[in-house]
């Protein structure tokens, strides 16, 4: 069964009011609803902002029997033509804001953890072939997560030439490093929202009503496959 996660209430509304037969349970302090698309039965829960609410929110879902879980959403876009508009569809996911190098690990590496988590190759293909028939320029690669809203130029910069990365968030390493110890499937799609820059905070809230309808044609259409 699908789990469906957004971050904020403005990106997962729009599924909420089209799903047939809602019914909405609170489980780990997460309101998750769970009902119909289009005749099939999936989860929908908005985590809240921040690792350890999307931590929280994946586990609530798998709880409740998901075992594909895709997070949506916005992200800044800081990879070379990752453009304003453009979906970002993750193959792995690196937590930037984490430091033990003093303990001999890589920036960005857990003690006893891997520096990435990998998203489910034929989930992620899925999600990346529904954004494009959807019209978007879809971008595979590596994002970025961390309790951090990005808007500095020099951050961005510094962040995409550390760690590989072309779009950071908030939510999304964290969903997938719960997803592997769970052991079911993630795939992580982001819409760019703005490009982590000076305007980041004024992008940001002007993309998020723009993009709820094509976030649930893309969701209709992964569902249907």
């Amino acid at each position: 069964m699908f789990g469906v996660l957004g971050a904020m209430e403005e990106e997962v509304k729009a599924l909420r009011m089209s799903l047939a037969r809602p019914i909405t349970k609170t489980v780990l302090g997460i309101q998750v609803t769970s009902g119909q698309l289009d005749g099939t039965e999936l989860l929908l829960a908005r985590s809240g902002v921040g690792k350890v609410n999307a931590a929280l929110a994946t586990a609530a879902l798998v709880q409740l029997g998901a075992t594909k879980v895709v997070f949506t959403g916005m992200a800044g876009g800081i990879g070379d033509g990752v453009k304003l508009g453009d979906v970002v569809v993750a193959t792995d996911l690196v937590q930037h804001d984490i430091d033990v190098t003093a303990m001999g690990r890589k920036p960005g590496e857990l003690l006893d953890e891997p520096l990435s988590w990998p998203t489910d190759p034929a989930l992620s293909a899925d999600l990346a072939l529904a954004a494009a028939a959807h019209a978007a320029t879809v971008h595979r690669g590596r994002i970025a997560s961390g309790d951090q809203f990005i808007a500095s130029p020099s951050v961005a910069k510094r962040i995409a030439a550390q760690f590989g990365a072309i779009a950071v968030e908030m939510e999304g390493a964290a969903c997938a490093q719960v997803a592997a110890k769970l052991q079911v499937e993630v795939g992580i799609l982001r819409w760019i929202s703005d490009t982590a820059d000076e305007k980041a905070s004024t992008d940001f809230p002007a993309f998020c009503n723009h993009i709820a309808e094509l976030d649930l044609a893309i969701l209709r259409t992964l569902v249907a496959h």
